[in-house]
């Protein structure tokens, strides 16, 4: 639509709060804004690997909304509370220009903070060592991608011993896991993980 980054539409995409499965973290879950297909994952991909910065606005929007609505879910952390953005490869880095989940991480720590909860972006999580790119992978490539290679540093400097990941897409949750292993390995326990997107089981076969 002229003058819209995202037309209503497509806004309404990712006004969801879809649950997956994430062991190890306090809820069992994570939650994603919206379904990883079709115009979702044309926006996300924009956003995400050509520069489309405008969907800044209209992404954060989007996980303040999903955080706002887990606030009663979340229980009573130990506040503060850590958003800790989960990290891109060095190279990844390099070719966007930016740190794309650190945009969201902030969006969540507003909210968390604007609902009476202690919270500060903490970007401890590092990934080393990865050359291939996640979307041309299948699921065990994936997974073997960044199996140990997620390290928490600096963890003491988190600002609570609670911690709420968050991503940009999750297909098979191995990044995810891995993120949370490294996190609760530091002493720091993950309550839950948050993003914009999630593949659906059924779909993960989709080129």
């Amino acid at each position: 639509m002229p003058d819209a980054v995202l037309c209503p539409r497509c806004r309404m995409l990712f006004a969801g709060a879809h649950p997956f499965p994430m062991p190890g973290t306090g809820l069992g879950e994570g939650y994603a804004c919206a379904w990883y297909r079709g115009e979702v994952r044309h926006a996300v991909l924009a956003w995400k690997d050509h520069r489309d910065e405008e969907c800044d606005g209209p992404f954060s929007a989007t996980m303040t909304a999903l955080t706002a609505g887990l606030v009663p879910v979340f229980g009573r952390p130990r506040s503060p509370v850590a958003v800790v953005p989960a990290p891109s490869s060095p190279s990844s880095l390099y070719r966007r220009g930016r740190w794309q989940t650190l945009t969201l991480a902030r969006a969540v720590a507003e909210a968390l903070r604007r609902h009476g909860v202690g919270a500060a972006v903490a970007p401890i999580l590092t990934m080393r060592h990865v050359r291939d790119r996640a979307v041309q992978l299948h699921g065990g490539q994936r997974s073997g991608r960044v199996h140990g290679r997620i390290l928490a540093e600096h963890a003491e400097r988190c600002p609570g011993t609670d911690a709420i990941v968050v991503d940009d897409i999750v297909t098979t949750g191995s990044t995810m896991r891995q993120c949370v292993e490294a996190l609760n390995g530091s002493g720091v326990r993950v309550l839950t993980c948050l993003a914009l997107a999630y593949t659906p089981q059924s779909d993960r076969t989709t080129p």
